[in-house]
C-alpha cells in the first residue's frame, strides 16, 4: 500500500499550536494509526532526559543537539533532537516543521522513524527511535570506539541506504529529494541495519508515478541570508553535486545519487570525504584523490587497509564503476538509484560467490589484481571538486575564503 500524500496529513498535531494555532480542517484522513505522530509533553521530555543532562548528549550539529531519552519508565529509549532556536529563529522552525511533516508521510525499513515532537515554551523538539550503534560516520573514522567495518557488513549497509534513497525517489506518492546524504546521516540499529536520517533540507517534488525528471525550484541565492543558510543552500560541503555550483536555485534527484557516489567511495576507501591535511591542495577531495590513485593503477593503495585482501576482484570492479558512476560531472549520466541498488546487489553476490569458490582454512585473502586506468573511464569525471567553478559566492555561501577557515569547514562536513 502507498503511503498517503503529505497533504493528506492535516491531522498531525504539528500543525496546531505554534506552527498553525488553527486545528486543521482537513477532511482526508491518514490510514496511519496517531501513535506514529505522537505529541509529548516538555515535562516529558526534561524527566526522560534527565532535564536536558549533557551525560545523555548523543551527538551535535550546527543547530541541534541530540539525547538519549528514557520514556513510559524506561521502557522506551528514543533520540531526543532539540533544535536550538537562537538568531536563526524563522530557519529553524522551518527546519522543525519540515522535517516532521515529512517523517510523518516516510515509513521505511532504512528510514529512521519518527516517534513524535513537541513544541512548547518556545521549545522545538523531535523525537525519532534510538539507534544504537551510532553513524556510519563513527565507523568509518572513529576507530578508537568501533571495530573496522568487515566488508560485506559495508556493502549490506550501502544497500539498505541506496534502498532507502530508491524508496524517497520513487516509492513514496510524492517524490523527496534528500539533499543532506553523508555519512553522519546514515544511522544503524543495534542489528547494524542502515537508516538514512535529518530531513530537514530535504524537499517534496512531483508524484511519483509521473516518472519524470525530479526538479525543484529553490529561492534564489540573493534571497536567503547565507550567515545562517550556508549548508541550507546545498547539503554538506565535500558532498555537494558540481551543478549546484552553478545553478543554486535548482536540484534535482541526481544530486542525491552524486552524494551517494560520495558516500560510496568513503566506504570503500575508509578515508574522509575532505582531508586538510593533505599536502597537495587538490587531493583534499575523496574524489580527486580517486582520481589520482586510477590514473596511477594504484587501486589497491586508495582502498581501506583494514580491507587489504578482503575484497573479491569482480566485486571490488563492479562496486567502484557504481561509485564512479554516480559522482560523474554530467547529472544526466549518472545512474537513477533502481539501479545503483541493483547495482550493488550484483556486487554483494560477486563477494559471496567468490568466497564460496575459494578453498580456505580461516579467512579468505584475494591477491592483487592489475586494473588498467581505462577500466573505469574516469576522465570525464570532475576533479576540481572544492570550487568547481570558481564561484566566489559559493565560497561566501559556505565561509571558505581563505586558509584559516578550513577548520570551519571541516566542522560543516561532520
Amino acid at each position: 500500500m502507498r503511503t498517503p500524500s503529505l497533504s493528506s496529513f492535516c491531522f498531525c498535531p504539528v500543525f496546531e499550536s505554534k506552527l498553525k494555532k488553527k486545528k486543521s480542517k482537513g477532511k482526508a484522513k491518514s490510514s496511519l494509526p496517531q501513535y506514529l505522530c505522537r505529541r509529548f509533553s516538555l515535562d516529558e521530555i526534561r524527566v526522560a532526559t534527565n532535564n536536558f543532562d549533557p551525560r545523555l548528549i548523543l551527538g551535535k550539529g550546527g543547530s541541534a543537539v541530540v539525547y538519549k531519552g528514557f520514556f513510559d519508565d524506561g521502557a522506551s529509549v528514543f533520540a531526543v533532537k532539540y533544535l536550538e532556536l537562537g538568531s536563526s529563529r524563522h530557519t529553524i522552525l522551518e527546519d522543525f516543521r519540515n522535517e516532521v511533516q515529512l517523517l510523518c508521510q516516510l515509513r521505511h525499513q532504512h528510514i529512521v522513524s519518527l516517534i513524535g515532537f513537541c513544541d512548547e515554551e518556545d521549545k522545538m523538539i523531535i523525537m525519532y527511535n534510538y539507534m544504537s550503534q551510532g553513524s556510519l560516520y563513527d565507523h568509518l573514522h572513529d576507530t578508537g570506539h568501533h571495530d573496522p567495518l568487515p566488508w560485506k557488513q559495508r556493502l549490506e549497509i550501502c544497500i539498505g541506504i541506496a534502498r532507502g534513497l530508491h524508496y524517497l525517489h520513487a516509492g513514496a506518492k510524492r517524490a523527496v529529494i534528500h539533499r543532506d546524504i553523508k555519512t553522519s546521516n546514515i544511522l544503524l540499529d543495534d542489528q547494524m541495519v542502515s537508516k538514512i536520517s535529518d530531513f530537514t533540507l530535504s524537499k517534496i517534488g512531483p508524484f511519483s508515478l509521473s516518472n519524470a525528471p525530479i526538479r525543484i525550484e529553490l529561492p534564489p541565492l540573493d534571497e536567503i541570508e547565507l550567515e545562517t543558510s550556508r549548508t541550507r543552500l546545498f547539503g554538506t560541503f565535500g558532498y555537494v553535486a558540481p551543478e549546484l555550483f552553478i545553478d543554486t536555485t535548482l536540484v534535482t534527484e541526481k544530486s542525491d545519487v552524486y552524494s551517494f557516489g560520495v558516500v560510496l567511495l568513503e566506504v570503500l576507501c575508509g578515508r574522509k570525504v575532505i582531508k586538510f591535511d593533505a599536502g597537495d591542495h587538490n587531493h583534499r577531495h575523496i574524489i580527486s584523490w580517486v582520481n589520482e590513485h586510477l590514473k596511477n593503477g594504484r587501486i589497491y593503495q586508495m582502498t581501506d587497509p583494514y580491507l587489504e585482501g578482503k575484497i573479491a576482484p569482480s566485486c571490488l570492479q563492479k562496486f567502484l564503476d557504481i561509485a564512479l558512476s554516480c559522482v560523474h560531472v554530467g547529472e544526466h549520466k549518472r545512474p537513477a538509484l533502481g539501479e545503483v541498488e541493483v547495482t550493488l546487489e550484483l556486487a554483494l553476490e560477486l563477494q559471496n560467490k567468490a568466497d564460496s569458490e575459494v578453498e580456505w582454512h580461516g579467512e579468505v585473502m584475494y591477491e592483487e589484481v592489475v586494473f588498467s586506468a581505462s577500466a573505469f573511464k574516469f576522465s570525464d569525471y570532475q576533479t576540481d571538486v572544492l570550487w568547481p567553478h570558481g564561484s566566489s559566492r559559493v565560497e561566501d555561501a559556505f565561509s571558505c575564503k581563505s586558509e584559516d577557515m578550513l577548520s570551519d569547514i571541516e566542522e560543516l562536513c561532520r
